[in-house]
């Protein structure tokens, strides 16, 4: 056993990582569950360079594409020319070289990727830490402190205990299941003629779900904006005295928009996006249609 691990072999997942903070260690920490690997977390001097679970998911890659960052075609491009030069370069390394994406949302987008790992295996008391040390190559401008990665009510300056970290972890992992089962239902929107987008915001102007499609495959400026024109809506709806908003639509020169309240509250709306050709009767009731499955979700 090598000396800079025996006090770090056999802990739990948290306590583990915790250690090597204080050690400022490096190496790669494999996480185990009944004698089988589950993931993995990579270490610089007591940070974090990398975190994986086989819990996530999604990949990387993948999930850049689901948040719509970099074009499907051209991500498969990347990601293809990293398997062929063996893994030498990192996938982001290539991405930025390419001009796909810049160094400070390769961080964040690395960052919430790491905490997804973290997040689906902190909270297994059954997972032990098996520590292997060495020194890591990593760009130390995406090294990230450990608080940086982990749900907030697990960090140093927060309140809480074990227990109430482990039911932040599963609130953490149950809210992105929960997207992904709401992004799924706006796909069934995806069939109408003349389907641009559709996303779900709060009044707001929170984004909280987006599908997008062919036709549009990065619509994020202009949902950004619309989830703006929403909360304005709804905002001087009740300001003007008319009561809580529960529809509204938006013609543009690209096409129209409709925005329907989701919730009895109507702090929730769903809104589609779709050419000027695609018919808003069938819209309305095709979301309608679909709102009470939705609720089931938004609670």
């Amino acid at each position: 056993m090598n000396p800079d691990s025996q006090d770090i072999d056999g802990l739990q997942f948290i306590e583990a990582l915790k250690k090597t903070v204080d050690k400022r260690w490096s190496g790669i920490l494999r996480v185990t569950k009944d004698s089988e690997q589950i993931g993995s977390v990579f270490m610089r001097d007591g940070n974090i360079a990398w975190a994986v679970s086989k819990k996530q998911t999604e990949n990387f890659s993948s999930f850049l594409e689901r948040i719509g960052l970099i074009p499907k075609e051209k991500l498969s491009e990347i990601v293809n020319k990293y398997k062929a030069l063996g893994k030498s370069k990192k996938l982001g390394e290539l991405l930025e070289e390419e001009g796909l994406i810049s160094h400070e949302k390769l961080r964040e987008c690395l960052g919430a990727h790491i905490q997804a790992a973290i997040a689906s295996m902190m909270n297994d008391p059954m997972v032990l830490i098996e520590a292997s040390h060495g020194e890591m190559v990593v760009d130390a401008n995406l090294l990230f402190l450990l608080d940086e990665v982990l749900p907030e009510s697990c960090r140093e300056d927060e309140p809480g205990d074990a227990e109430s970290c482990e039911a932040s972890s599963q609130e953490d992992l149950n809210n992105t299941e929960k997207t992904d089962k709401i992004i799924d239902l706006l796909g069934n929107l995806a069939a109408i003629p003349g389907y641009r987008y559709s996303f779900i915001s709060g009044s707001d102007g929170k984004l909280l779900a987006l599908h997008k499609s062919d036709v549009d495959p990065n619509p994020e400026t202009a949902v950004a904006s619309a989830t703006e024109w929403i909360n304005s809506s709804a905002t001087h709806s009740a300001n003007g005295h008319f009561g809580r908003m529960e529809c509204v639509i938006l013609e543009h020169e690209n096409g129209l928009l409709i925005a329907q309240s989701a919730d009895n509250t109507r702090e929730c709306f769903v809104a589609v996006s779709f050419e000027k050709d695609g018919k808003l009767g069938v819209i309305k009731h095709k979301i309608s249609e679909l709102i009470p499955s939705i609720r089931q979700f938004m609670v």
